[in-house]
């Protein structure tokens, strides 16, 4: 019960994530800086499970998580999924992350589906998105386009119905400030197909906007949904030097 989208922008790149959880869940705590093993760290957190589903370090790395209902087997979680978020916000890169998640027993885990961006200088561009997903059998790294959903109800019509807006949202507009407002849409209507999602018993409770640029991070957090919320919580986090350097010779003014 999430989405994640993303672009690449002049200066490096953003990406859009919303929270989905069950009516009743805890509120979270907004982001800020943490130092875990000796990297700065931004995200916010989940007091249920003290883990986050979202997290930006001071090397540009941002890690998504989202639950994998519709691949997944069933496993009895022995850890929050949360927790393996924190473990792999401190990567410096994208081959680092992929060295933490092997070093992971995947059997205290729930299905997810793990998305991690970069400014790394093996791709060809200042973002270069991996993903991976543990069906709760087997963990293996996968393709993605945004949008990434999840949803316990309904997924391919949910899928369908957020993948025919997204192309239709960035065919028709500007990419500056697509993505909040394709993050906040109803489209098609207010419900369980609609990026900002409600249902009877979950809804969207929060949105995440993270732009990565040539000097920092900037973490603005919607606290609620985010058809409501107009006013963001914001935290910056500054870039290390050699990631800076990188994104100001690697950037460009092409978007896609």
């Amino acid at each position: 019960m999430c989405t994640l989208t993303w672009l690449t922008t002049e200066r490096g790149f953003e990406l859009c994530f919303n929270r989905d959880e069950a009516r009743g869940r805890s509120r979270a705590f907004p982001p800020k800086i943490y130092h875990v093993d000796g990297t700065r760290v931004l995200m916010p957190i989940d007091p249920d499970g003290m883990g986050t589903w979202i997290a930006a370090n001071e090397h540009g790395l941002v890690v998504c998580l989202l639950n994998d209902y519709q691949h997944g087997h069933r496993v009895v979680p022995t850890r929050s999924r949360g927790q393996l978020v924190k473990s792999v916000s401190v990567a410096q890169r994208l081959s680092h992350v992929a060295n933490i998640m092997m070093a992971q027993d995947m059997r205290d885990f729930s299905p997810f589906m793990l998305v991690a961006f970069a400014p790394d200088s093996a791709s060809g561009s200042p973002v270069f998105p991996l993903a991976w997903r543990w069906n709760g059998r087997v963990l293996k790294e996968v393709n993605c386009l945004p949008p990434v959903v999840s949803s316990a109800v309904d997924i391919e019509a949910v899928a369908q119905a957020r993948s025919d807006y997204l192309a239709l949202q960035l065919r028709d507009a500007s990419p500056v400030g697509t993505l909040l407002d394709y993050h906040r849409s109803h489209v098609p209507n207010q419900g369980h197909l609609s990026v900002c999602m409600h249902r009877d018993d979950a809804s969207t409770v929060s949105l995440t906007h993270i732009c990565v640029d040539t000097e920092s991070v900037d973490m603005h957090y919607y606290d609620g949904s985010p058809c409501r919320v107009s006013t963001p919580q914001a935290a910056q986090l500054p870039l290390t030097a050699d990631v800076a350097s990188y994104l100001k010779t690697n950037t460009s003014t092409d978007t896609h």
